[in-house]
């Protein structure tokens, strides 16, 4: 009887130990995928997306939870500036991101209002040098109030 039941439990351990190391969902991959993290298995993520979607995501994604996520989209912002896709809709909500807890965050801000090249930005950056303490910041609104005073 002992030797039953001992097998049952091992059974049982095996049985939700494999299937406790399920892999992540198609939602869970996405979102993951869409925040900056590469996951490890490749997904089709179908037909792309409007540049105005693109847009409308990234600027949501500067009130995300993570840090990472926050200053991966203003990278992101920032790039679609240099590439000539400049777009006035997202100057109020980096104006916002300017004041974020995270100074990686702030820094790519400031880089991404940089190359906006909005000078109505102008103000908002002469604010934050006055505030800032974080010399990589500092050095970055520099650089980018430079840019502006053009």
């Amino acid at each position: 009887m002992l030797f039953i039941v001992l097998i049952i439990i091992i059974v049982v351990a095996l049985f939700f130990g494999f299937r406790g190391g399920r892999g992540l969902s198609l939602n869970e991959t996405l979102y993951l995928k869409r925040r900056g993290y590469e996951p490890s298995v490749e997904i089709d993520e179908g037909p792309p997306v409007s540049k105005d979607t693109r847009l409308f995501s990234l600027i949501e994604s500067l009130g995300d939870i993570s840090p990472f996520a926050r200053q991966r989209a203003a990278e992101d912002l920032s790039r679609m500036c240099v590439s000539g896709h400049r777009d006035l809709r997202m100057l109020p909500a980096l104006i916002t991101a300017l004041d974020d807890s995270d100074a990686s965050v702030r820094t790519a801000v400031v880089t991404a209002l940089g190359n906006l090249r909005d000078p109505s930005s102008l103000e908002a950056l002469m604010r934050r040098l006055d505030e800032e303490e974080s010399i990589h910041v500092r050095a970055s609104l520099e650089q980018a109030i430079e840019k502006l005073g053009k």
